[in-house]
């Protein structure tokens, strides 16, 4: 397994999804200092009642991600005081902190019950309304929602965890938590990152990034610049990889921010520098300095992630024995992490395949074998059904130097002929690769070209579209606009001069009614044809105004409002028109989403529907709409995607770089 996923899992759970997560951070902040003052409080002049209830809470959440052991003991102690009183909201909240402490020493079962105790607790403070505001309760079922949601996302279960991030995600936009929203949108794409599918993981980041910058929250705007670092390096954009890494770092190490983002940051940079750059000396500085930032927190997991990375740099160098020590010390300290614990395994097998130790070798290969088949799921298991073939082809290869070591005097004498064998072969072979080489570039040259007069030729169908919309929407309005207006006007006129019976009248004003309505026919056609939004207040208004003719469905926009290129929007502003009369014509959806999102030098369109869904493969999905669309994306080199099933609905996303 690739180490660039080994801290995905665990730092999810950095981020726990209560309600008010924001302020629990900022709680963080305030309870550090007072946490000894607090204590000495109760050593020397102990309180009673909701005072002494109130400091034990306090302490609880002080000590959370800091001294584990100290949280969950004053957790309980609270616990005691409000159990003989039924103060449920006291009870769900200590509870949740119980739960988040034995996710934190990766004892996931324990970690599950008290967050279901935290539940039946808050589902208790229904029964007392006149006590406990709906707002409350719903603050505490969102905050449990999300950390059951984190710690699914640990364990790989990603179905289970974007259910109840979903959950969780329900009641933010209820009452309309943006900081809550933030995290959500983020903790959800760093499932969809785990799971590989990048575009999404993206779509949630850019939507965490914006309401962050929304709310002024500057903490999860690096956050999210840490989260992005991550996702550059997953596609190996090493450059914006660094780039969103360093400001992370910069914001983290200058702020007082409290927890284990710090050494995960540090991590990070040192995975960018060993994987991106080679450089192995940086990766081993940073590697070194989160471990030792580590030793201030009970956080086992991240210990033997960092551990894993500095044994990565030491296996770069050939420095096998320092590797094996590292890995070893990282099973020791944490084995409960699989994608960290396996790439620990892979670590040793290598190490063990260059000192010539086949017994070890096979045991961790073995251990390796048997933790991914128990544990693996389906987007995981192309990546280690290709690693169980590479260590099987390191065995085999280990084998063959034992047996060339063992043979090695009696092939002596041939030295000199396999030399001059591989002296012409290594010739033949660069003789081929020139001329390979040779023949690519003019392929490409040629395949540049080609994309390049499709490109123009799309652009002007575009461009001659436009002018022909523009020009009929002119004529309709100016030539068969006027004349009908100058119809109804002459009517009116004969009106006067005229004395009609009962049925010509009625007659009349039949036609008159025809003649107002085919005047509105005519605007509706103009103004689809080249509508006068888009030009004069822009793309998000006259997506807005086009969507809000249909019932079923709703829009949202998010990030930068300001214009770009007017052809640019006009091809989006169709498209999303095209998608969405799709969808209602074939569909039978029963609700439509239209997202557009705005981010750096990205725009991005996603209509989304709950209708029969489709085969996008088959041939009745290139119809003339669907052939429109893609000519419109070619046209300005922008990537369409359609996922859709049968029964279940339709997503389409389209991707625009602005220039």
């Amino acid at each position: 397994m690739n180490m660039k996923n080994n801290i995905i899992i665990f730092l999810v759970a950095l981020w726990f999804l209560p309600c008010r997560a924001l302020a629990q951070y900022k709680d963080y902040r305030t309870y550090f200092p007072e946490l000894d003052s607090l204590e000495q409080v109760l050593a020397t002049n102990p309180p009673e009642g909701k005072e002494l209830r109130d400091i034990y809470f306090q302490l609880t959440k002080g000590y959370q991600g800091i001294n584990t052991q100290k949280s969950m003991e004053y957790a309980r102690k609270h616990i005691s005081l409000s159990i003989p009183l039924n103060l449920w909201k006291n009870l769900a909240n200590s509870y949740n902190v119980l739960g988040n402490n034995f996710v934190d020493i990766s004892q996931y079962d324990s970690a599950m019950v008290y967050y279901g105790n935290a539940l039946d607790a808050t589902e208790r403070m229904n029964d007392f309304p006149k006590k406990y505001s709906k707002e409350e309760i719903d603050d505490n079922f969102s905050k449990n929602y999300g950390a059951i949601g984190n710690l699914y996302s640990i364990q790989g279960k990603n179905r289970e965890a974007i259910e109840y991030y979903t959950k969780a995600m329900k009641l933010f936009e209820k009452h309309d938590w943006k900081e809550s929203l933030t995290l959500v949108h983020s903790n959800i794409g760093e499932v969809y990152r785990s799971m590989d599918n990048y575009p999404q993981a993206k779509i949630h980041h850019i939507k965490a990034d914006s309401l962050a910058h929304i709310t002024g929250d500057s903490l999860h705007i690096a956050v999210e610049k840490y989260y992005f670092g991550y996702l550059y390096l997953d596609t190996k954009d090493y450059e914006n990889a660094l780039q969103n890494a360093e400001k992370a770092y910069e914001y983290f190490f200058s702020h007082p921010v409290v927890g284990d983002v710090k050494p995960n940051t540090l991590s990070l940079l040192s995975q960018i520098y060993l994987e991106g750059y080679g450089d192995d000396l940086r990766a081993e500085e940073y590697a070194r300095q989160a471990l030792v930032l580590l030793d201030k927190y009970n956080n086992p997991r991240a210990k033997a992630v960092s551990l894993s990375i500095l044994s990565s740099v030491y296996l770069k160098r050939g420095q096998w024995r320092n590797a094996e020590q590292a890995a070893l010390k990282a099973l020791a300290t944490d084995d409960s992490e699989p994608v960290n614990t396996l790439a620990c395994y892979r670590i040793l097998s290598k190490v063990y395949s260059h000192q010539g130790n086949a017994v070890k070798v096979d045991e961790y290969f073995d251990k390796y074998a048997s933790l991914q088949s128990s544990w693996s799921t389906a987007n995981y298991q192309s990546a280690i059904r290709e690693m169980e073939v590479k260590y099987d082809t390191e065995k085999k290869e280990q084998k063959i130097t034992v047996l060339e070591e063992r043979q090695r005097f009696t092939i002596w004498l041939s030295i000199s002929t396999v030399v001059i064998l591989l002296l012409a072969l290594v010739a033949f072979f660069f003789f081929w690769r020139w001329a390979v080489q040779k023949r690519q570039l003019a392929e490409s040259h040629i395949q540049q070209l080609e994309q390049e007069k499709q490109l123009i030729a799309a652009q002007s169908l575009l461009d001659g579209e436009t002018r022909e919309r523009s020009r009929l929407a002119r004529d309709l309005h100016d030539g068969l606009g006027s004349i009908l207006a100058s119809t109804k006007i002459n009517l009116l006129e004969m009106k006067k001069d005229a004395t009609l019976e009962y049925a010509s009248l009625e007659r009349y004003n039949s036609a008159l009614d025809l003649l107002d309505k085919s005047m509105s026919e005519m605007r509706r056609v103009a103004h689809h044809l080249m509508p006068e939004t888009l030009a004069s207040a822009g793309l998000k208004q006259s997506v807005a105004d086009f969507i809000a003719s249909i019932p079923n469905a709703t829009f949202s926009y998010y990030g930068d409002e300001s214009r770009f290129d007017s052809k640019l929007e006009e091809t989006v502003y169709r498209i999303a028109h095209e998608l969405v009369t799709n969808a209602l014509k074939h569909s039978g959806a029963e609700q439509i989403l239209v997202d557009i999102v705005r981010y750096d030098n990205h725009v991005t369109l996603a209509v989304q529907d709950d209708g029969c869904g489709f085969d996008p493969d088959a041939a009745s999905s290139n119809g003339m709409g669907m052939n429109n669309i893609r000519t419109r994306v070619n046209a300005f080199n922008g990537n369409l995607t359609i996922v859709s099933k049968q029964g279940v609905g339709t997503e389409a996303n389209v991707e625009f770089v602005l220039n």
